[in-house]
């Protein structure tokens, strides 16, 4: 389940509302719950491209078996419902979209830097990544960069 600390979410509102933004504003094409957890559980737009992660050990092999580039997604017919259980118990369709039949994206070991400091890291420079982009894109394309932390407010454990 989602994490909601001691948040009051305004739960008729779906999944804008999160514990880091419980009225559910919006900016842009952006969706907080689809934000702050990845891999998101439903179909998106967006390939996975590489994952920046202090646990590389314990987390990479989750993150690249259930990216959507190698793991389809499901949705129900009725946004009331986000599984397939309470799906086909509300009378509703729940379809399973495919994967994107893609390569899984890298993900490495980020370097360790100061909180709160957007990702700065060896001598205030900027973590970084070389990417080359895959042959087969063209046209108009978007590229969304995430940047999400972890503190220590919680044990994870």
């Amino acid at each position: 389940g989602l994490y909601t600390a001691d948040r009051n979410l305004n739960n008729n509102i779906g999944a804008t509302a999160t514990r880091q933004n419980n009225n559910g504003n919006r900016r842009g094409l952006e969706c907080p719950e689809e934000r702050d957890y990845y891999p998101y559980w439903h179909p998106t737009p967006w390939h996975d491209i590489i994952v920046f992660t202090d646990e590389s050990e314990a987390r990479c092999r989750y993150y690249r078996e259930e990216s959507e580039n190698v793991k389809g997604r499901g949705l129900c017919n009725d946004t009331q419902f986000n599984n397939p259980r309470d799906c086909g118990a509300g009378g509703s369709v729940w379809e399973q979209r495919p994967p994107f039949n893609e390569a899984p994206p890298d993900c490495v070991g980020g370097i360790r830097s100061r909180d709160n400091h957007l990702g700065n890291a060896r001598n205030g420079m900027p973590m970084y990544h070389l990417w080359r982009i895959p042959e087969h894109i063209s046209g108009r394309v978007v590229l969304r960069l995430r940047y999400n932390i972890s503190t220590g407010d919680f044990d994870p454990q």
